[in-house]
């Protein structure tokens, strides 16, 4: 294919040969606009800004016509070709494009001139550039007129010098991008955010669809359609496992500096001098330990060689060239810390004490307790008034659910004086049943009791009915009773508070030279009951042994009297039950009643595994983030995509482009923009220029008006106040009481009647009688019968004023009556005349009967419905 490095109509004339050029020269110009037009470009505008002209008066506005020049007439001067310009404003902001002007793509940026202007039938041919964009605005740079480009068509030289463009999409033509989008992004919508250059995302694509199924692939995606940032989150990382918790141990060894800088190990590995041993050193830390700068070496677990040993030498080099060593003297530490016998009521704040023969610094403590139930319940003070079944009361600050009642009232049967001291008893001791006496039997408790009324009430024992649980501390305890008082409960569980773990937060150092293996110390702690008072912390208490000649002391480190919790150090002796100890400063007695101390031990070594921490939540149940998996939002293959639009506006498009196969995806919008609601008075028209006050206006009246809203009838001694429907300025006078007129309202309420028809009885006209008449219920007849029907038998005249026939069928129309209360019925009945009478509209007394023009307001035969409220 032949490559044009040139247009033709720019070298047409050196082409020629010189005849040429000197007997046809007009031939050649010929030559040069053809080639000129066949290397031009056609584009199509549309909304074209012409040249502002002076405008005709026109009744309907409907047609606006410009004022012309006339070119046309023969006297004139002028050629046709001015025929129909328009005699212009003084001054315009724009006009007609130019023949030889540059134009100019506003988005695009490129340029052209304009060769021929052809804007009635909304054509420009302009020099080949084919940078302008369809749909962008095009700017003359001499007539500054406008239009927007609808179509970009190149003549045939210039599509042959271009063809090898079309592959490209840095020179393709602007609308034969839409060809390039069909063949490798038809999943994409063809509009896109304005910012996206589409020739750059053509070429760049492929690497979008290679990373289909990234967040990152995620985050392009929508750049490209609505220029949002988005985040994907993935709920299998709030996702409960068993056991998927990332726990984290070290191995630590700790040495003193002998020779250079322990720090400049980092990184570099150390050998021991004596064992050969060698490790990787991960992190450096220093400590002072007793004013020995210590440092403590974090090694890589999978490099380590051999065994350290205590008092060795090791030794490395800050770098592989470096031939000189930095050393340090191992020193051991605590390393493996066992429990022994775990105890009770102890907290994770209690210390444990180390021996410090030789070894220094190290701090241990409690790191976990755990949690029971009550296994006993003591007595502390009796107390007097009480009954069997008064409930006692738990307040728990860890568990719950504890239940018990008062069982003994009046005291036990106590063993004698001389039991006490030969079989180690104490007065609290009851003699018991043996074991089965309380079978098949309907009451509980095996203690010998005294009689009721031959004691004071006194609480001897106490029930549990429900032990409770999940408890790390003891409850403390009080009793609902309708006349007891003065008794002291002391609640205790053998598994509350008991030890389950230690953690050492200070390694120390030298403990190579304590006792192998180091002694640990824990408080004791003890149940104290029969306290009237409060130990003193600090103090030391002591007593006389069970063998009844040892003394036992120790220092009070905490009392709690609620619980009878006592804690001490440094005991001497043996601390057991029923020991009764004396405060040395509070001179407060009590007796102990349950002992449990914990006990440990530890081992030193070199290298140790620190107790380790989770780096996450993901295996703990109590992690509120972590959800159970459903299979469907909570699982492995699914994602969710956060971002500020709907996920109707774009989850078929996400699908068909970057969505991978067999995965799960919802939406979540993210909202990101915020308003600014602030007034802004006043508000100035961005086009008229017109100023107005708006909103700020209607809430200036809403803060400075008062608007009545009082209620009233037309009936309750109110008026309605005139233009009630405005409001009155605000009194801000603290003495004004009523900002509006008295005795006035705003708005009247109406009553409204509802005719209710309850409890409704009915009467047959047919069978009972009104006012002393019985209407029969043969009278089917019209009223204007009335005057004869009513008083007649069905065989004869009518019976005697009391008279009264014998046969039931001679009683169906009448019984007896006189004539007022015929009278009275008929006025009862609004018995009328009717028109064209004498008595028209006039009631009916007995002698108009025989009128047959009447009227009343119950048709015969009826039934007549009586509300009786």
């Amino acid at each position: 294919m032949a490559k044009f490095n040139n247009k033709l109509s720019t070298i047409i004339k050196h082409q020629a040969p010189d005849f040429v050029l000197d007997e046809h020269p007009r031939f050649l110009e010929f030559i040069k606009q053809y080639y000129t037009f066949m290397e031009s470009a056609e584009i199509s505008v549309t909304s074209v800004e012409t040249t502002d002209g002076v405008l005709l008066e026109s009744e309907t506005d409907l047609h606006p016509n410009k004022l012309i020049l006339d070119a046309s007439h023969i006297s004139s001067g002028n050629t046709q070709e001015g025929s129909g310009d328009k005699v212009l404003q003084e001054s315009s902001s724009f006009g007609k494009f130019e023949k030889g002007e540059i134009i100019t793509g506003s988005t695009s940026g490129a340029t052209a001139t304009v060769l021929v202007e052809d804007l009635s039938n909304g054509k420009l041919f302009i020099s080949a550039q084919d940078k302008f964009v369809d749909g962008e605005t095009i700017v003359g740079a001499t007539s500054t007129a406008s239009a927007t480009l609808d179509n970009y068509r190149a003549n045939p030289v210039q599509n042959i010098q271009q063809l090898t463009n079309f592959r490209d999409p840095d020179k393709v033509l602007s609308n034969f991008l839409t060809k390039f989008r069909n063949e490798f992004m038809a999943t994409l919508p063809e509009k896109l955010d304005g910012n996206i250059n589409k020739r750059n995302l053509i070429k760049n694509i492929r690497s979008v669809y290679l990373a289909k199924g990234t967040a990152k692939a995620n985050e392009v995606f929508f750049k490209m359609l609505f220029n949002e940032n988005s985040e994907t989150i993935y709920p299998r990382e709030n996702m409960l496992r068993v056991s998927d918790g990332k726990f984290d141990s070290k191995k630590i060894l700790r040495a003193v500096s002998t020779v250079g800088t322990p720090t400049d190990l980092i990184g570099r590995t150390i050998t021991g001098v004596t064992s050969e041993a060698t490790a990787v050193v991960e992190t450096i830390n220093t400590f002072n330990i007793a004013g020995v700068n210590t440092t403590e070496f974090i090694l890589n677990e999978d490099t380590i060689t051999g065994t350290f040993t205590a008092d060795e030498t090791i030794q490395g080099t800050s770098s592989d060239t470096d031939d000189i060593y930095i050393k340090l003297v191992i020193t051991s530490i605590p390393s493996v810390l066992t429990i022994s016998n775990d105890g009770a009521n102890y907290s994770t704040s209690d210390t444990v004490t180390i021996s410090n023969t030789g070894g220094v610094g190290a701090n241990i403590q409690i790191g976990e307790v755990g949690l029971g139930s009550l296994t006993d319940i003591f007595v502390g003070n009796a107390g007097s008034g009480y009954e069997i079944g008064d409930v006692v009361n738990f307040t728990h600050d860890t568990g719950g659910a504890c239940q018990a009642k008062v069982s003994v009232v009046n005291g036990g049967i106590a063993p004698e004086t001389g039991d006490i001291s030969e079989y180690s008893m104490e007065t609290f001791d009851h003699i018991i049943l043996e074991d089965a006496t309380q079978a098949d039997d309907n009451y509980t408790g095996d203690k010998f009791v005294q009689e009721s009324g031959t004691g004071s009430n006194d609480v001897t024992d106490v029930r549990i009915i429900n032990a409770g649980f999940g408890m790390s501390t003891l409850p403390t305890t009080s009793i609902t009773s309708t006349s007891g008082s003065g008794c002291t409960l002391h609640p205790y569980g053998s598994e509350i508070g008991k030890v389950i773990k230690l953690k050492v937060v200070e390694y120390g150092k030298d403990y190579e030279d304590s006792p192998t293996p180091p002694t640990l110390t824990l408080p004791t702690q003890l149940i104290v009951t029969g306290a009237s008072g409060n130990f003193t912390v600090g103090e030391t208490v002591s007593g006389l042994g069970t063998d009844g000649s040892t003394t036992v002391s120790a220092t009070v480190n905490a009392w709690d009297s609620s619980r009878g919790l006592m804690e001490i150090s440094s005991p001497t002796g043996v601390f057991d039950t029923r020991v009764t100890l004396t405060g040395g400063t509070s001179t407060e007695t009590g007796i102990i009643r349950r002992v449990d101390t914990a006990t440990a031990s530890t081992t030193v070594g070199t290298v140790v595994d620190t107790d380790g921490v989770f780096l996450n939540e993901d295996g703990h149940v109590s992690e509120s983030t972590m959800k159970v998996q459903d299979s469907l939002y909570y699982q492995d293959f699914s994602y969710v995509i956060k971002v500020g639009r709907a996920i109707v506006d774009w989850r078929k498009t996400f699908k068909d482009t970057i969505h991978p196969t067999g995965f799960y995806v919802t939406g979540q919008v993210n909202i990101e923009t915020q308003l600014n609601a602030r007034l802004q008075t006043p508000l100035e028209g961005a086009v008229s220029g017109v100023e107005h006050i708006g909103l700020a206006l209607i809430i200036n009246t809403l803060f400075s008006t008062i608007l009545g809203r009082r209620l009233g009838t037309v009936d309750d001694g109110t008026t309605l106040r005139s233009n009630s429907h405005i409001g009155v300025g605000v009194d801000l006078d603290d003495t004004t009481s009523e900002h509006f007129t008295a005795n006035t309202r705003d708005v009247t309420l109406k009553r409204q009647y509802i005719l209710k028809q309850q409890s409704v009885q009915k009467y047959d006209l047919t069978h009972r009688s009104v006012t002393g008449l019985k209407f029969g219920s043969g009278l089917g007849q019209r009223f204007r019968s009335f005057n004869r029907h009513p008083f007649m038998f069905s065989g004869g005249a009518i019976p005697q004023t009391g008279a009264v026939g014998n046969d039931s069928t001679e009683r169906k129309y009448i019984q007896e009556f006189t004539i007022g209360e015929m009278n009275t019925m008929f006025s009862t009945m609004g018995v009328q005349g009717t028109k064209n009478t004498s008595i028209d509209g006039e009631g009916v007394v007995l002698g108009d009967i025989e009128n047959d023009f009447l009227r009343t307001n119950i048709a015969f035969p009826t039934e007549i419905k009586i509300n009786y409220n």
